[in-house]
């Protein structure tokens, strides 16, 4: 979000981002500030192109690759549909089914004591879960996952925030769908972000709910990979996703090999 918003900055405010590819390259230290250096690789009249080097440390530990198009009229059509699900009114916040939870005396009791004393950290993203079974990852699912989600207050009527807010949105849960299949009791992985790529097919507003449908057609060789569609109310796609993410079992402390702490 924040390569995309530095990146926003340094472009013609009529040119909206229409499509961004970027890698993880390093693993980041939360505890350090980051230098985002914008690269203004072409300015054309439709369109213009950045490049962002996230720095830490003198090392690039990320790359954002983003084109920029001014909005024009052509041709149209829209082939996927939105799946029908239940509105957002009648599904439960996380913080309503973190009581659910808590309360319920069909889960095991030791379950509901760690939900209580776990600490709760509200997101600044309201997600309410189509699925209710793939809303936590106590148990194995699908490898698909459907939630509304939209941010939380009234944000400005700048499409560059509302895009740059559906980035970050996009990044929360993503490529865990790719883990569902495998998840089992007792079960633990680690996974890093490889790659993350959008495009921005229609404006909309991210303080509206906007549902997010979420598919990992394959996980092989270590990587899992995710496509997401992201529909407004009116059920036009406004935003196409695909991640792919590096997915591990960690190591038990006994083991020779050390842990993974860089790709």
């Amino acid at each position: 979000m924040q390569a995309l918003a530095a990146a926003s900055k340094t472009v013609d405010c009529l040119k909206l981002v229409h499509s961004f590819h970027c890698y993880f390259l390093l693993v980041g230290d939360f505890d350090m500030p980051i230098i985002y250096q914008v690269h203004r690789v072409r300015d054309g009249n439709s369109f213009a192109t950045r490049r962002v080097d996230a720095v830490q440390k003198g090392n690039i530990v990320f790359t954002l690759l983003a084109s920029f198009q001014k909005e024009q009229k052509g041709f149209e059509h829209q082939q996927t549909t939105m799946p029908s699900v239940t509105p957002p009114e009648r599904l439960l916040s996380l913080e309503e089914t973190r009581e659910r939870r808590i309360i319920d005396p069909r889960l095991p009791r030791s379950y509901r004591n760690k939900v209580a004393t776990s600490e709760f950290i509200p997101w600044p993203i309201e997600m309410r879960f189509c699925d209710p079974n793939n809303s936590t990852n106590q148990t194995k699912s699908p490898p698909s996952l459907r939630y509304w989600f939209r941010a939380k207050g009234k944000l400005s009527d700048d499409q560059a925030l509302h895009r740059c807010v559906v980035a970050f949105s996009s990044d929360l849960l993503f490529s865990t769908v790719s883990l569902n299949p495998h998840r089992k009791k007792g079960f633990r992985s680690s996974s890093l972000s490889l790659d993350h790529s959008m495009w921005f097919h229609r404006s909309f507003r991210a303080d509206d709910w906007l549902l997010f449908v979420i598919v990992s057609p394959i996980a092989y060789n270590g990587r899992g990979f995710v496509t997401g569609e992201i529909f407004n109310r009116k059920g036009e796609l406004v935003v196409t996703v695909t991640q792919e993410a590096l997915l591990r079992t960690p190591k038990t402390p006994n083991s020779n090999t050390a842990t993974v702490s860089k790709l």
